[in-house]
């Protein structure tokens, strides 16, 4: 005997949503949901993605059937069951869910984190600034020094001028010894210097430097650190605090302020970035040079960002003002808006963005990495035309976040309900008959002309040379009353996408256009100094990506790769990749819950519609999701037999490998030839019950750490 459950979940006014369930049971017993269960389903971190309500109440019915079910069956097969009489319920219930309250993700309990003694609470910062950078592997170099492991509150002291002070060990009376000695005269209350000493062996000493806490607001310059340096007029970080040194003879460091968390900007010594500050005085200064991120970033509950705006200005020299920012393969978590917002010819790569929400009410592009990336032409004072070149974002990740774009909610006093007026209608328009009945106008209502522009995207709203990227638990909510035109899993409107992932991605609301990947695959425009579009796109390729679990509820097209194909730029393709688990609702509806619709939208498994531009994209060594044509609407694009229709299981196949990692020609040049690199990992690595799936080997590392973050939470 199987068993399943039908839960509606509601949050507020006109927001509702319907998921299945499967359930576990001994035999003969009937089987109980748990709030962790609902919690921690696909369709319920989807649903909630776009909503306000801070409860969610889920009613639900536990069903009996004798019929083989799995948990990859259409809601429609499960209805199915209920109406014919195949599955009988057996139990029914009601549950409120906080999504405030943190809960267990096996029993659905609330966790209640045990309250730290006011005591220790300065011993508790201390001890977590001083490792603030332990995210390095044991061992990995950083400058000079190394990076040694977490260690207990009980190893430091934070004294009153801010120093972090680590635990001496004990060294013998007889042993050789090495002492390092930190000035502390900067100190308002005289202080005597601070003494370190570590034992020689092998005619060097491994000293651990103290830290100076980035959490006392007396001794911490917001964007700056405090390093060490040997030289008492010293202007660099020679020593970065929290790091173990060898020392060869007796040396004294003197404390020195430094931008950022170290480092010149340039290319052999990038600037550091280790605080959350020091990414807002890049804000400020509209960064420019060369960043590198050394360790974990979280920004504080209080804190807000100001994406970051740095564009190439050059006149005549085409190397001038070069930006690139490494992430290091760190996090940086609790994003409340963009982290960069315009940016031309740079380099991002390396960035992983986790748990982050973007609330706005500003109708604009929005991506969690870029706005929007342009791409400059200037003409010199030698009539030369020199341009700052598409940006390029390789090796990044954008995880468990969200991006909703809504009005702001009426102003309320406390324990007051908002009040709304009426609209007036000016007594003038309105005719009556002799009855007092009003008199309709004559003809058919006009119908008011929705506008549209914007794009959304995980990685970038508008832009980008895209590489190597993965996407996973992402959504896009628009409440607004002007539409999004584009938006996707990837990016809204990008350059181009090569070797990327989208798993677990919804796009709901106002919305037009959206895809798996891109909601445009037209690739990207060029624009003068003065800002203007310049005629043609180029680009527009969407080559080795992937997209799946994908939910989209728009208005015009749904495309499990792109919403929208063509583009002005010649040989533009699609290829080497799949979709699969997709959830198109694509039309307009007359009610909020989408069930009576007006006019039907266009999906498609690759494509959904062709759009304005000049040439049709080719479709190569693909494969599309057997429910959906592979382009709903075509008028220039095409595919060809390389490209595979394929039913779900199919997609667990190691024989897809023959498809997707062909090498694919471009029709236009030859001499362009693409291999996909996708390959198989372990069963849980990217799969489900049913097995693994393919999936680009650039990502590999990624799929790896999100995972991993997931099980430590």
């Amino acid at each position: 005997m199987k068993f399943f459950c039908k839960v509606r979940l509601e949050a507020g006014k006109n927001q509702e949503t319907t998921l299945f369930l499967i359930l576990d049971a001994a035999d003969g017993e009937v089987p109980e949901l748990s709030k962790g269960a609902v919690v921690e389903s696909r369709e319920y971190r989807l649903f909630t993605q776009g909503i306000r309500s801070k409860v969610v109440v889920a009613e639900y019915s536990v069903y009996r059937t004798e019929i083989e079910i799995t948990a990859n069956l259409e809601n429609e097969r499960f209805d199915r069951l209920i109406e014919t009489g195949a599955a009988e319920i057996v139990s029914s219930g009601e549950m409120q869910i906080d999504r405030n309250e943190k809960r267990d993700k096996k029993t659905g309990d609330i966790v209640r984190k045990r309250k730290k003694s006011p005591v220790l609470f300065l011993a508790v910062a201390g001890g977590v600034m001083l490792f603030s950078m332990a995210a390095f592997a044991v061992g990995k170099s950083f400058g000079r020094g190394t990076v040694l492991p977490e260690t207990s509150v009980e190893s430091a002291n934070v004294a009153e001028d801010g120093l972090i002070i680590p635990k001496q060990e004990q060294i013998a009376d007889n042993a050789e010894q090495i002492t390092v000695t930190i000035d502390r005269s900067y100190s308002a209350v005289p202080v005597e210097d601070l003494q370190l000493k570590g034992a020689v062996v092998k005619g060097k000493a491994n000293i651990l430097l103290p830290e100076f806490d980035k959490t006392d607001f007396f001794t911490h310059v917001p964007g700056y650190s405090w390093g060490f340096t040997s030289d008492p007029n010293g202007k660099k970080i020679e020593y970065y605090g929290g790091q173990a040194y060898d020392f060869t003879v007796d040396t004294k460091l003197y404390r020195v302020l430094v931008k950022y968390g170290g480092g010149s900007g340039t290319r052999e010594d990038p600037y550091r970035i280790n605080y959350f500050d020091q990414l807002e005085l890049m804000s400020e200064e509209k960064a420019r040079g060369y960043f590198k991120q050394t360790a974990d970033i979280a920004f504080p509950v209080w804190a807000s960002h100001t994406p970051i705006r740095t564009v190439n200005e050059l006149k005549a020299d085409p190397d001038s003002e070069h930006f690139e920012y490494d992430g290091g393969g760190y996090l940086i978590e609790n994003l409340d808006a963009p982290l960069f917002e315009t940016v031309s010819g740079a380099v991002i790569r390396n960035v992983n963005i986790r748990n982050s929400a973007i609330v706005s009410e500003e109708y604009k592009d929005y991506g969690f990495l870029v706005c929007t990336a342009y791409n400059y032409h200037y003409l010199a004072e030698d009539e030369q035309v020199y341009e700052t070149g598409e940006t390029v974002i390789e090796h990044c990740s954008v995880s468990h976040s969200s991006i909703t774009v809504n009005l702001p909610e009426a102003e309320t006093t406390e324990n007051e309900p908002a009040v709304t007026t009426m609209e007036v209608v000016p007594p003038d328009v309105i005719e009556y008959d002799e009855d007092g009945n009003i008199i309709e106008p004559e003809g058919e209502p006009v119908e008011p002309t929705k506008h549209a522009e914007h794009c959304i995207g995980a990685i970038t709203g508008i832009g980008g040379q895209i590489d190597g990227c993965y996407v996973t638990d992402f959504g896009i909510f628009n409440d607004l009353p002007d539409y999004y035109l584009y938006c996707g899993g990837i990016s809204g409107k990008p350059a181009t996408v090569t070797d990327s992932a989208v798993y677990y991605y919804s796009a709901q609301g106002n919305i037009f256009n959206a895809g798996g990947v891109v909601g445009s695959a037209a690739g990207a425009r060029a624009y003068d100094a003065k800002g203007r579009e310049l005629p043609n796109n180029y680009g527009g390729s969407i080559q080795g990506c992937l997209a799946r679990n994908i939910i989209l509820k728009t208005e015009t097209a749904a495309g499990g790769i792109a919403a929208e194909g063509t583009t002005d730029a010649e040989g533009a393709l699609i290829s080497n990749c799949y979709c699969n688990e997709l959830d198109f609702s694509c039309g307009e509806f007359k009610d909020a819950e989408r069930v009576e619709c007006i006019k039907a939208g266009t999906v498609g498994g690759m494509i959904a519609v062709d759009g304005s531009g000049r040439n049709g994209h080719s479709i190569m060594n693909c494969v599309s999701h057997a429910d959906f044509k592979v382009i709903g609407q075509k008028t220039l694009s095409s595919f060809d037999d390389t490209v595979r229709l394929a039913p779900a299981y199919a997609y667990y196949q190691e024989n897809i490998l023959t498809v997707l990692n062909k090498n694919t020609v471009s029709p236009v040049n030859p001499k362009e030839i693409y291999t996909g690199s996708f390959m198989f990992g372990e069963n849980g690595v990217f799969g489900d019950d049913q097995g693994s799936l393919a999936y680009p080997e650039k990502i590999s590392d990624l799929l790896a750490k999100t995972i991993a973050e997931e099980n430590d939470e």
